[in-house]
């Protein structure tokens, strides 16, 4: 669709120059929406792999706490094991332009419990338990990243699409238009001009 503009020389270079940069900053977010893409296939790379991981030890851990449950009941339990304790530390780091949180245990405090009145199991699902806190910790930090970026490549995308589907074809038409319009004019104005010189012989 040509662009509502005056057909003259000045407007002609001024969409010249707008075409030049128009085509450098597709360039440019291409080049972009291929690295983000890059990125994100890398990371769902890495997630699966440890998502993978953590449902193995989640396995074992539920097995263990399974087998504790069935010797005790739900109440005997919570009396068992008091209430511990758990600070998360916030960090950021950067992708492009955008801020993917990193999470850190800061503090960890599994309080004592009665280690004659349960079961060896119970101890082992503990310790499991803190093992995998660092990998769910790294879980969330690559889930928000993946949320992000898919965000960014969408956005990227429709940018991309607009400079190259509707952008750029309307400055190429409108240039072609107003070329079109100056030769026409430029070719009136050698007829007119013959026109006067035969007009100026004649006389």
């Amino acid at each position: 669709m040509r662009l509502a503009v005056n057909p003259n020389r000045m407007e002609l270079m001024r969409l010249r120059r707008r075409l030049v940069l128009a085509e450098r900053g597709h360039k440019l977010l291409k080049d972009k929406l291929e690295e983000i893409m890059r990125r994100f296939l890398e990371i769902m790379k890495h997630l699966y792999d440890l998502q993978e991981k953590v449902s193995t030890k989640l396995e074992k851990i539920f097995l263990s706490f399974a087998f504790v449950r069935t010797q005790k009941t739900k109440k005997e339990l919570e009396n068992l094991i008091p209430e511990g304790k758990l600070i998360l530390e916030t960090k950021e780091e950067r992708i492009f332009n955008l801020s993917i949180p990193r999470f850190e245990v800061k503090e960890l405090k599994i309080s004592d419990y009665d280690f004659l009145n349960t079961e060896s199991e119970l101890d082992i699902g503990m310790k499991k338990v803190k093992e995998l806190l660092g990998d769910l910790m790294e879980m969330a930090r690559l889930w928000k990243a993946v949320e992000l970026l898919s965000h960014e490549i969408e956005t990227t995308r429709r940018r991309v699409n607009a400079l190259e589907h509707t952008l750029i074809p309307n400055i190429k038409e409108t240039i072609n238009y107003i070329s079109g319009r100056l030769e026409e004019m430029e070719r009136s104005y050698q007829v007119q001009l013959m026109r006067v010189k035969e007009i100026v012989r004649s006389h």
